[in-house]
């Protein structure tokens, strides 16, 4: 792994908890790592994975990252104080293109490490579109949260006999209802990303065998 120091952190106060993943929204590795090197940018990420899969760590897991900006899971505000940040090199969903594999093989060797040691659970492995619904739509639709459920890295949904909008919001997402949709539709149902209670949505929140479908 190669260290890249960003001067973008603080000191971390509060236990681990999360892990958010992001996408660059870049087109090359050069100006991610820039930017999020950038001291009057103020952003920053602990690891990211380029386009050739190379793993960087630019801020200690000791530290707090400028990752995740104004957000909110349940209860819990100012994610970046309780998480770790893993920046994904990606263009963008309008490029309409998949994450590589070697990224994923990168991720997910990355991941089984930072659950391990920090005693994180599956269900706290986040996108920046959960916790920032409002504002992000990254890893975006594209990327394959379904891969990483097989693999015990990310949480797969539990069906909830709530109405579907208040088990969303019982799940942890914050937002109106628009923005909590479309966030929870780029997260289980990327081919039905609309921000309406569409009826495969309803279905798929109440576990609904006709719901059942694949999410890439």
């Amino acid at each position: 792994m190669k260290w890249h120091p960003s001067p973008n952190f603080a000191p971390r106060t509060e236990t681990i908890r999360y892990v958010i993943v992001h996408g660059t929204w870049m087109d090359d590795d050069a100006s991610a790592l820039q930017r999020l090197c950038d001291t009057q940018a103020e952003v920053s990420c602990h690891y990211m994975i380029t386009y050739d899969a190379e793993t960087i760590q630019l801020v200690k897991d000791d530290d707090v990252a400028w990752h995740a900006g104004k957000s909110q899971w349940g209860d819990l505000e100012s994610l970046n104080k309780h998480s770790i940040g893993i920046e994904i090199s990606y263009q963008g969903e309008a490029s309409n293109e998949p994450y590589l594999e070697a990224q994923y093989e990168a991720l997910e060797a990355l991941l089984t490490d930072l659950l391990h040691r920090h005693r994180i659970p599956p269900e706290n492995v986040l996108g920046h579109s959960d916790i920032a619904p409002h504002r992000k739509d990254d890893p975006g639709r594209h990327f394959d949260w379904a891969r990483l459920e097989r693999k015990g890295l990310a949480a797969p949904w539990v069906p909830s006999d709530l109405e579907p909008i208040e088990a969303i919001r019982a799940k942890g997402y914050r937002g109106d209802d628009k923005e909590i949709l479309m966030a929870f539709q780029r997260r289980y149902l990327p081919n039905y990303v609309t921000g309406e209670l569409c009826p495969i949505t309803a279905a798929f929140i109440k576990g609904e065998p006709e719901a059942e479908m694949p999410t890439s």
